[in-house]
C-alpha cells in the first residue's frame, strides 16, 4: 500500500545523507500528479491525453558523458509547490574524476550526491535511492526517486517521480550559474 507523503519531505529523504526524513499526511491514499499551471515552477498536470509520467525516449538510455552534459554543468534552481508549501531545490551538475555527477539539495537540506544519469535523446534522467525508518512515520522501506529533465527553451522541465507513481511533481528548472 502507498503512503501518501508531502513531497518536500520526499525531497528531503533524498538530500539528507542519513536516514530519510519522511512523514505521512493526514489523509490516506495515493496521491496523483499535481494539477494547474503557473509560472515560477509550480506543479502542472501533464497535457491531455498523456500519462502523468513522461513517456519513455524512443531511443536507449545511455550514461552521459562531460561532453554530453556542457550545456547543462552548473547550478539549476527548481522551485515546487509542494502541498505543504514552496520549496526550492537546488541541483548540481559537475565532473568528479571524468564522470558527471549531480548533487540536489534545499537550505535546509545537504546535498545529496546522484551518479545514476542517463540520457535518451536531449532526456536527462537521473536515480536516486534511500531506506527510511525513522520516528516521523509509519512507513518504512525504500524511497526511490526518478528526475527526468527535458529540455524546455533555456530552462529544463523537472518530473519528480518517487516510488514508481506513489508521489509525483513537476516544475521548472532554471540556470543559476
Amino acid at each position: 500500500m502507498l503512503r501518501r507523503i508531502p513531497t518536500c519531505l520526499l525531497l528531503a529523504a533524498l538530500v539528507a545523507s542519513g536516514p530519510v526524513q519522511a512523514a505521512q499526511t493526514s489523509s490516506g491514499g495515493r496521491l496523483t500528479a499535481p494539477t494547474g499551471t503557473a509560472a515560477g515552477g509550480r506543479a502542472a498536470a501533464p497535457p491531455p491525453g498523456r500519462s502523468a509520467a513522461p513517456a519513455a525516449a524512443k531511443t536507449s538510455a545511455v550514461p552521459v558523458t562531460p561532453a554530453d552534459m556542457k550545456s547543462v554543468l552548473g547550478t539549476w534552481a527548481i522551485p515546487l509547490e509542494t502541498p505543504t508549501g514552496r520549496l526550492v531545490a537546488s541541483l548540481v551538475f559537475r565532473v568528479e574524476a571524468g564522470k558527471v555527477v549531480a548533487g540536489i539539495s534545499a537550505p535546509q537540506f545537504k546535498e545529496h550526491k546522484i551518479t545514476d544519469i542517463t540520457r535518451a535523446g536531449q532526456v536527462l534522467t537521473l536515480k536516486a535511492s534511500t531506506e527510511y525508518s525513522g520516528p516521523l512515520t509509519s512507513f518504512s522501506g525504500p524511497v526511490a526517486m526518478v528526475l527526468t529533465l527535458r529540455p524546455k527553451g533555456s530552462d529544463l522541465a523537472a518530473w519528480f517521480d518517487f516510488n514508481n507513481a506513489g508521489y509525483q511533481l513537476g516544475g521548472t528548472a532554471t540556470k543559476k550559474s
